[in-house]
């Protein structure tokens, strides 16, 4: 049975009646059109190097990298939403999870054939793959380390939702591939959701983690728990998915199920994490600072275009940076939040004060919906606008810096490098989500 469009993938480009103007090229001048599309073969090459046959996709594929030889399960589901369209990649990369799950449901947040924690210390990162060999290959036989939430200074409580998210962006980009991965792993996904449920409160149905859980979420350089706006928009999306996924394959008692499930969560996101005067999503329950990655993804997935756009607002105001890029909060956390093996490494702006350029182009996504949607034409072209400005934005850095850096300076967009730790040149989740809103605005004939 067809869905209608729109109603659960956000990041698909809506069959919605457009104004004839709203339907036409957004007008930039010819060496402006040219960069944008020569950024995005540029990114299309970069990327074909970021999947490992046998293993998936990997952040960073310099060997240089702290990143290299490892999947990260939010890393390929940040992949996997933006291009889901690349079916080996996706079915390699879900595969190698779900083949190191655990039998409580728990999955890794890293599959790794190098030890990262050895790159991280310097003097010894050259041994990080020597030692791998020694003890991972000889001593124990495997050619695979998965790491799991708890391990490696990590708690990494999101990798549950995020891979859900990634299945079910699958079954909707790919009727048969996406299909068939989701029957033939539905025990083992099932066994993940039940796993991920014991981490929520019955009475709203949020996720609610402990008051000093490490690292949990993808700004693993922050310690919070409780209540916290990002996780819980992912679980919403990802029982959303679940619901559908169910619903096509004739599972109507678990689409049920998952259905009520979504409903809770969606009404006490609103109640408890959604803030209708800034239109955004908290840190948390009991923090009233802007989470703006929470807030891209409600706005992709939970609200309505009049809602996004007031979002988008206040985005523009509160964590808009010097160099153009929006930042990850509206101000930071405390040094006692911040994780421990960034303090060693003295990179506690991690997360904090450093730029990362996919949020931002994440955040063009929003911006083709309320152009799509929104009740005001005159909104609508100004969204519409501001998403081409926005690749503009994103691929002018790219070209200045020759690499889509990992991290940059809010204040110069230059990249955030330090004596102790060099941020990977080409990194994964740029170029993903530069490339997931170019084809979108492409598909549209706004940038031809």
């Amino acid at each position: 049975m067809p869905r209608k469009p729109g109603e659960y993938s956000s990041q698909s480009v809506e069959t919605v009646r457009l104004p004839k103007s709203a339907e036409k090229e957004v007008a930039i001048d010819e060496e402006e059109k040219a960069l944008i599309l020569e950024t995005a073969r540029q990114g299309r090459d970069f990327l074909k190097s970021n999947f490992m046959p046998g293993l998936g996709l990997v952040p960073s594929s310099d060997p240089e990298s702290n990143f290299y030889n490892q999947l990260w399960a939010r890393d390929a589901a940040h992949y996997i939403g933006n291009l889901p369209e690349d079916f080996v990649a996706t079915w390699t990369s879900l595969a190698t999870l779900f083949k190191h799950q655990k039998e409580s449901g728990m999955l890794p947040f890293r599959v790794e054939k190098e030890y990262m924690t050895i790159k991280l210390v310097p003097g010894l990162r050259r041994l990080a793959k020597p030692l791998f060999d020694l003890i991972e290959g000889k001593i124990r036989g495997r050619e695979q380390r998965p790491v799991y939430e708890g391990q490696d200074f990590s708690g990494a409580e999101d990798t549950v939702p995020v891979v859900l998210i990634a299945a079910g962006e699958f079954f909707l980009s790919d009727d048969k591939e996406g299909r068939d991965f989701f029957v033939t792993n539905f025990d083992k996904i099932s066994k993940a959701v039940n796993f991920f449920i014991k981490k929520t409160d019955p009475e709203d149905g949020l996720v609610d983690l402990p008051p000093d859980a490490q690292s949990p979420d993808w700004e693993d350089s922050i310690n919070r728990g409780g209540k916290l706006g990002g996780i819980n928009v992912y679980w919403a999306r990802a029982l959303r998915l679940m619901e559908f996924m169910c619903k096509q394959t004739g599972k109507t008692k678990e689409a049920g199920e998952y259905r009520a499930l979504a409903a809770q969560v969606n009404k006490s996101i609103r109640k408890e994490l959604y803030d209708k005067n800034t239109g955004c999503v908290q840190g948390a329950t009991d923090d009233n600072r802007i989470d703006t990655t929470a807030s891209i993804y409600a706005g992709l997935y939970l609200l309505t275009p009049t809602e996004a756009e007031k979002m988008e607002e206040t985005l523009q105001n509160k964590v808009t940076s010097p160099s153009g890029f929006l930042m990850n909060h509206d101000r930071p956390y405390p040094g006692e939040q911040k994780q421990t093996a960034h303090k060693i490494i003295g990179h506690t702006g991690y997360h904090d004060k450093y730029i990362w350029p996919w949020v931002t182009c994440q955040n063009i996504q929003v911006k083709i919906k309320i152009a799509l949607r929104h009740p005001d034409i005159k909104i609508r072209e100004k969204n519409k606008e501001e998403a081409i400005q926005d690749l503009l934005l994103a691929a002018h850095n790219f070209k200045n810096n020759e690499g889509a850096y990992e991290i940059l300076n809010p204040d110069t967009g230059k990249p955030a490098s330090s004596r102790a730790y060099k941020p990977p040149k080409d990194f994964m989740a740029n170029w993903a989500a530069f490339l997931g809103a170019y084809e979108q605005v492409l598909k549209l004939g706004w940038i031809k």
